[in-house]
């Protein structure tokens, strides 16, 4: 890639601003139609076999028996993917897309890590919503400002299947009080610590990327319609983050008398039979790589 084609693709001044005073910035064609294409192609893949899950872990939307679906019915019944991106190449060349992680040298300076990746499947007329977050909240680090989460559609995702909404400058007011759950996804922010009356739908084509603070709040509405609702996201952090303990954690996320807001943890004992589990330091180096097209 010339100097030229690069620096057409950054993002400008603008936006950069943007970023800093929303908490977000949507890129758009961040990924070109063939690679839109081939991890269309690697999700459809994992979800019925033909493609081998070494690392790739799968969930499915509370109440669906997997044993009891044909591999082809599969993908409309899978809730969410994690760790596939060293099973995929094309969801591997998404990750480490170098028009990405250019733009994020802008946005945080040079020296980042994948920590996490995940495809967020919402299946036509059952995918669940993702209540109202940060992504901070799950990550015991010792600087949530170090971490930037990146959100890619792969179909067309509107306000009915269930496109992203975010409280645009939410960040500012750093860490929120959360309720925490023995299902991680049901924690949430507490009802009182929400500005509703702003939240902003991010209606966004194949390609399209959100690139966002991890203390952002944001949300994801039901997918009640016939359209299946496709996207992979990544976060990254900084070189410098560092992995901390639950009580480190609690300094950042805590509520008016001390105790724990965060999402790592349930406040009740774990019921006999559950394990609640964190996201914990897995990091892979960035290699850019050119789109595929």
């Amino acid at each position: 890639m010339s100097a030229d084609t690069m620096n057409s693709s950054l993002l400008s001044i603008r936006e950069v601003a943007s970023y800093r005073r929303d908490g977000y910035v949507v890129v758009s064609q961040l990924i070109g139609p063939k690679l839109v294409a081939a991890g269309i192609d690697a999700i459809s893949g994992l979800a019925s076999g033909r493609l081998s899950r070494v690392s790739t872990e799968i969930f499915f939307e509370p109440g669906v028996d997997a044993s009891r679906l044909r591999a082809e019915e599969s993908q409309d019944h899978i809730r969410k993917f994690a760790r596939f991106v060293d099973d995929s190449p094309a969801l591997h060349a998404v990750a480490m897309s170098r028009r990405l992680h250019s733009i994020l040298d802008q946005l945080l300076g040079q020296g980042r890590v994948l920590f996490q990746d995940m495809a967020l499947i919402k299946p036509p007329r059952i995918g669940g919503a993702k209540l109202w977050h940060q992504d901070a909240s799950y990550f015991r680090v010792s600087d949530p400002n170090l971490i930037v989460g990146v959100w890619i559609a792969l179909d067309p995702a509107t306000r009915e299947n269930g496109c992203m909404e975010v409280i645009p400058g939410s960040h500012l007011d750093g860490p929120a009080i959360h309720l925490p759950d023995v299902d991680v996804n049901q924690c949430t922010i507490r009802p009182d610590q929400l500005r509703l009356r702003d939240r902003a739908p991010i209606e966004m084509a194949p390609g399209d990327a959100l690139i966002f603070h991890a203390l952002l709040h944001h949300y994801t509405a039901p997918n009640q319609s016939s359209q299946r609702r496709r996207a992979v996201q990544f976060h990254y952090h900084q070189l410098g983050m560092q992995w901390t303990s639950l009580d480190a954690h609690r300094r950042h996320f805590h509520d008016e008398f001390g105790a724990y807001a965060g999402c790592t943890i349930q406040k009740e004992p774990v019921p006999p039979g559950k394990q609640f589990t964190y996201v914990d330091g897995r990091e892979l180096p960035i290699v850019p790589i050119d789109d595929w097209g």
